[in-house]
This record gives C-alpha cells, structure tokens and sequence, in this order.
C-alpha cells in the first residue's frame, strides 16, 4: 500500500515495487552470525524481517518527480522469493500515470532503483516515462559506463538513457527543484545521494542506501554486500544518521519496513528507528 504524507505544501509518497525476506548473512556477509543474536525478534517479526524495495513521488512546486524507479517487471531480488514488481499500480493508487512524471531522479543506479526506466519491446527501447528528464548522478553514471561487469537491469534500464537523449547529470549538492535538493552521501555507491524535501517550514530526509534495514541504527558500521566503499558508507551513515536523530527529522527510507517513513530517535542511551503510526495502526512497530 502506497504511504502518501504532507510536507508543507507537498506531498511524498512511498511506493513498494517489490519485496521479499531479509537474508542477513547475505546482504551482510562480514557480520558474524552471533552479532545478529540480539537482533532475532526483529528479524522474526512479520513486518521487519522484510526488505523493501521503494520508489518516491514527490508532488511540489507545480512539478510531479519520481525518485527511483525499483526492480521493474523483468529482474527480480536474488535470494528469497520476491512479491511481484507494483511500482506502476502503486503510482495508480495516488492518481499518477507514467504520463504525469515531470523527472525522474536517482538516488543510485544500483539494480533495484533503475527497472522501470525504460520500455522494451518489438517496437524498440524507449522511456517509460515520456515526458520525463531522467537526472542521474555523475558518479555513478561515470562508473557504470566504465566498468565491463555489471548487473543486467543497468545495462538494460539505466545505460540506454544517453544514448535516447534523456538523461541528465548531477553531481554534489544540487538543487532539483524550489522544494527538492541532492546532498552527496557518497560510499554506497560512487555517487549516491540522498534528498532533503523541504516546504512550508517542514521536511523529510530521502534516505536512499545510507541504511538498508533498521538495525543498522544500531550498527551504523555493518558493511552492505553493494558498498561500493565500505569504510566511506560507514563514514557516512554514522554522519547523517546523527545528523537526523538530533534534528528529529522525518525520514524517508528505500529499504526499511512498512511504512518506510519515521524517524530515527534515542531510547535508554541507543538510537533506533521509530516508524511513524499510520492511521487505524495501533501498533507502528518496534522502537
């Protein structure tokens, strides 16, 4: 179910393409299995054990923007079983079409953020998107056209974006829109980024990679198996996650569970995500 929220006069909405059971000794393959022992009920849990896989719609200044585009229809998750990809039903639940899509911006050009960019067909490739700029950031678009080995849904969904004439580029901090910017949290991958949406005197931090699960509020030094850097990811995580406790900022988060957006508070000296209750849940989950 698409979670659509108000800031300021915008609105951000968080979209669930695809998702399946977490694997932590795969997604976190130097983390030793006894340090995941304090950590098993939240891995138990119906709701937690679950790694999602999410795209953003931001609604602001006159413009409709679509941050990441998840797995698509053709390559799902490795591992366990994966839902099926939902991102375009989840747009329809908030009234949006493929049509509607000023830009598309990227956190990352990793597999799982770029798989519904494009259409391909008898007809040819063309964006799925047809009105839309598509903004990537430098890094990685520099990175990937550089590299030989890369996974199937960049060399379909993501490299063919320059040569359609569609694609721009961005790097450092980078003013998207009036209510939309682009801070550099480099380190899970070449380029990544995340966003800030700002209006009305309310905000909401786009998390993108910087955390794949909520229990890397507790262990901001885990290293993901895609860290392009580990040691500059943890640099990074460690930063803004602090960043976000102290400032008490809404955050919205790519991987974590439903309903991906809350905030990362401190309780009994440890900080750790606080999801943020929906309406009709009495239960907003752990933290």
């Amino acid at each position: 179910m698409a979670v659509r929220l108000r800031i300021g006069n915008a609105e951000i909405t968080g979209m669930v393409d695809r998702r399946h059971a977490i694997d932590p000794a795969w997604h976190y393959p130097d983390v030793p299995a006894e340090a995941w022992e304090p950590y098993q009920e939240l891995l138990l849990d119906d709701v937690w054990s679950l790694l999602n896989f999410r795209a953003f719609l931001v609604r602001a200044d006159d413009r409709t923007i679509l941050i990441d585009t998840g797995w698509g229809p053709v390559h799902a998750p490795p591992g366990a079983p994966a839902t099926p990809a939902a991102l375009l039903d989840e747009m329809a639940e908030v009234g949006a079409t493929p049509d509607d899509i000023d830009q598309v911006v990227f956190t990352h050009l990793h597999a799982d953020h770029v798989g519904w960019n494009l259409i391909r067909d008898e007809i040819g490739i063309r964006p799925r998107f047809p009105r839309a700029r598509y903004l990537v950031p430098a890094n990685d678009w520099a990175h990937y056209n550089r590299i030989p080995e890369m996974h199937p849904n960049i060399r379909e969904q993501a490299l063919p974006l320059g040569d359609l004439g569609v694609l721009d580029t961005y790097e450092g901090e980078f003013q998207v829109l009036p209510s939309l910017r682009a801070l550099p949290t480099h380190g899970h991958s070449p380029g990544h980024s995340s966003f800030v949406l700002s209006n009305g005197g309310e905000h909401c931090f786009i998390l993108g990679d910087l955390a794949h699960h909520p229990i890397i509020a507790y262990e901001p030094d885990w290293h993901h198996r895609f860290d392009y850097d580990p040691p500059r990811a943890a640099e990074q995580r460690k930063r803004v996650l602090e960043q976000l406790e102290q400032d008490g900022m809404l955050v919205a988060s790519s991987h974590f569970p439903q309903p991906g957006f809350g905030r990362f508070v401190r309780v009994d000296g440890r900080r750790r995500w606080r999801p943020i209750e929906l309406p009709g849940d009495p239960d907003p989950g752990h933290g």
